[in-house]
Order: structure tokens, then C-alpha cells, then sequence
């Protein structure tokens, strides 16, 4: 019995362990059949990868952002600021090289001249203007000061040329892409590429979409900064005929919907009201549930509607609102730009000691032989800048008191 029994367990031993080895077998075999299909597919994502150049990749990890911020709904500065880098990094690397190749030929470092030219020339202007406004001088007068109010406007310029800068790249996308498809046919398929760029049509395209996305950004940084509201009459006078064009554009729409309603109603009341007419059991309740679907169908255009014009209320709200903050806020980036001014004109530009009598605690510069500028402090609430100037004749010995 103990023998049989001992025969029973070793048996049962040998059932369990050809188990186990056959579970084992069965682990390490899917393991290893995993394993190599993950590094497969990963070694495909891998030379996918380093087969991309450093823009594209950048074009890449944006275009992912930019799909996973809209899927889970991300409202992150932060998020939105390394989103668009990486888009910026991207348009970077590949338009620097070829700035870098027009800047090496002579007729294209004449060409950038000529615009840098232009831009310095309005640049100065504008800082001109600015020390005009503050001291009431000429800005000859005040060099230095003319120089700083230059290095106070350089955001916006820097705004303004950045902004160009994209308008120029979207005009030009459309005309390298058409000329790609044109050529294409015959064989061509890169422009100004290596051999080994690929996905040009594809890059393209969304280098073209990121640089509008872009171009957006700056614009409403630029008027959320206040940066871009020099004139804001014009800018206003803009703003009210844009007003008046959307206006009557949803006037128009309304227009037309109310004509096409009362015209299918009148339909409905010539066909119900038509003398002589001999409808059948089965017609009447063909027209009944045809009139239903028609009302459903009514009430769901009705409905459609409303949601449509308060959407547009909601959105004509936000930029009223928009609009209210950006003015605003240019005014307040303009007053500290003239008290910045005006406190660099007071305590570097002007003398507290001259040969020209003064009050004081003034201080004075000189214009010519017979005029000096006079700047006093003012506490005054109602005095912006802080300061006040003044154009006095110089009392001096030479001239006599």
C-alpha cells in the first residue's frame, strides 16, 4: 500500500513539474516573441525618427502637443509657450540657412539692407516723435534721450518685424508648394533640400499651418502687451468699419432666413386653403405627418439658429471685451514709456548747474545761445509724466540779466 502510494505522489510530482515547464516554456516563449515584436516596431519608430530632421521632429512634437492639448482640453500658458517654441525652433532651422545663403550674395545683403534701412528709418521717426511729445523740442536737442526713446520702442519693432517677417513665409508657402506639384511630374521633388529630406509636400503644409498659428500669436500678444496701438484713432476708425461690416453681414443672413420662412409659410397656406380640393383618408395623413416633419424640421433650423447668434453674441462679447483690455492696456505701456522718458530726460540729459539763470530745484537744457529748456517736478496727479518743461530765454552775464 505505502509502495503504491509512493508511486501515486511521484507521479503526481512528474504531472506537476511537466506542468510548470510547460507554463514556464509557454511564459518565456510569449515573452520572447513580445519582446521582439516590441523592438521591432520600436526599431521601426526608432529609424523613423532619425530619419527626420531636426525641424521636422520639432513640427512633430508641436503637431502632438497641439493634438493632445485640444483632445484633453489643456489650458496651460506653459504648455501653450513650449508648444509653439518647439513650432518656432522648427521654422527657425530651416529658414536660417537660407537667410544666411541670401546674406552671403551681393544683390540679397543689398536687399537686406534696404529693409533694415527702412525699418530703422520709420524706428528713428517714431523715437523722434515720442521726445517731441514729452519735452516739446525738436529731438536734436536731446541725443541721448533720443536714443533711449529708440531702445523703448524696439519691442515693438521687434513685434512689428517678426510679424512681417511671417506674413512674408505665408505668401511664399502656397508659390513653393504649387511650384513642388508643377514639378513633380517631372521628377523633381525637393527644392533647395538634400537628397535625404523627405516628406517635403508634408512639411511644407504643416510648416504653413504652424507659421498662421504663429502669426496669430504674435498679433494677440502684441495687442495684449499693448505693443501694436500707436495710432489708436485709425485703429479705432478699423475697428468700427470692421463692426459695421459683420453687422450687416448677420442682417443680411437674418433677412434672408425671415424671407425663406415666410415664403415656405405662405406655400403651406396656399396649399391648405386651394378650393375645390378632394383629399383621400390616406393623403390627409400623409400631409399630416409630412407638416409634422416639416415643423420638427423648422423647429430644429429655429433652434440652430438661436444657437448660431448666441454663439456670435458670445464671441462678439469676447472681443468687445478683448478690445477694451488691449486699449487699455496700450495706453498704460504708452504713459510708462513717457515716464520712462521723462525720467531719463530729468536725470540724465538735463544739468542741474548752467550759465543760464533757472528756478530751483530745475534743471535746464540748453538749446542754443538765447533758449534753454526748463523741467520741473510736478506732484500733480493730473500730470501724467511727472514733469513739466518749459522753453525760457537764457539770462546769463554774457547776455545780461
Amino acid at each position: 500500500m505505502q509502495f503504491l502510494n509512493s508511486e501515486k505522489q511521484a507521479h503526481l510530482k512528474s504531472k506537476l513539474t511537466e506542468t510548470s515547464d510547460g507554463v514556464q516554456r509557454l511564459y518565456h516563449t510569449g515573452r520572447r516573441r513580445g519582446r521582439h515584436f516590441v523592438s521591432k516596431r520600436s526599431i521601426g519608430i526608432v529609424r523613423f525618427w532619425r530619419s527626420l530632421t531636426f525641424a521636422q521632429r520639432c513640427y512633430l512634437v508641436a503637431t502632438g502637443m497641439g493634438v493632445l492639448g485640444m483632445y484633453f482640453n489643456v489650458q496651460s500658458a506653459a504648455f501653450d509657450v513650449v508648444m509653439y517654441a518647439f513650432a518656432l525652433a522648427g521654422i527657425v532651422n530651416e529658414i536660417w540657412p537660407r537667410f544666411m545663403i541670401v546674406w552671403h550674395s551681393l544683390p540679397g545683403k543689398a536687399v537686406i539692407l534696404f529693409v533694415y534701412a527702412i525699418i530703422a528709418n520709420f524706428a528713428l521717426a517714431s523715437a523722434s516723435g515720442m521726445v517731441n511729445d514729452i519735452a516739446g523740442v525738436s529731438a536734436s536737442a536731446l541725443p541721448y534721450s533720443h536714443n533711449f526713446a529708440l531702445i523703448l520702442t524696439m519691442p515693438t519693432w521687434f513685434f512689428i518685424t517678426s510679424i512681417m517677417a511671417l506674413l512674408l513665409l505665408i505668401l511664399l508657402t502656397p508659390l513653393y508648394m504649387m511650384v513642388l506639384l508643377v514639378l513633380k511630374p517631372f521628377g523633381v521633388k525637393r527644392i533647395w533640400h538634400p537628397p535625404e529630406y523627405r516628406f517635403v509636400l508634408t512639411t511644407t503644409f504643416i510648416r504653413f499651418i504652424w507659421t498662421i498659428l504663429l502669426l496669430v500669436e504674435f498679433s494677440l500678444l502684441s495687442a495684449q502687451a499693448g505693443l501694436m496701438w500707436e495710432d489708436e484713432e485709425q485703429v479705432a476708425s478699423d475697428m468700427v468699419s470692421v463692426q459695421f461690416a459683420y453687422d450687416s453681414f448677420v442682417q443680411k443672413i437674418a433677412e434672408q432666413q425671415k424671407a425663406q420662412k415666410n415664403e415656405g409659410d405662405l406655400l403651406s397656406d396656399e396649399g391648405a386653403e386651394s378650393p375645390g380640393s378632394t383629399v383621400k383618408l390616406g393623403d390627409e395623413t400623409g400631409d399630416e405627418a409630412s407638416n409634422s416633419e416639416n415643423d420638427v424640421a423648422l423647429n430644429d433650423a429655429t433652434k440652430a439658429t438661436n444657437d448660431i447668434n448666441n454663439a456670435n453674441a458670445d464671441i462678439e462679447e469676447e472681443f468687445e471685451q478683448a478690445w477694451k483690455d488691449a486699449k487699455v492696456r496700450s495706453k498704460e505701456f504708452k504713459k510708462m514709456q513717457q515716464r520712462a522718458l521723462a525720467d531719463f530726460i530729468y536725470v540724465f540729459e538735463a544739468d542741474s548747474r548752467s550759465r543760464c539763470a533757472h528756478a530751483e530745484n530745475t534743471r535746464v537744457i540748453e538749446l542754443n545761445d538765447y533758449e534753454i529748456l526748463e523741467i520741473t517736478r510736478d506732484k500733480d496727479e493730473s500730470n501724467e509724466i511727472g514733469y513739466q518743461f518749459e522753453v525760457i530765454p537764457c539770462k546769463s552775464a554774457a547776455i545780461g540779466l
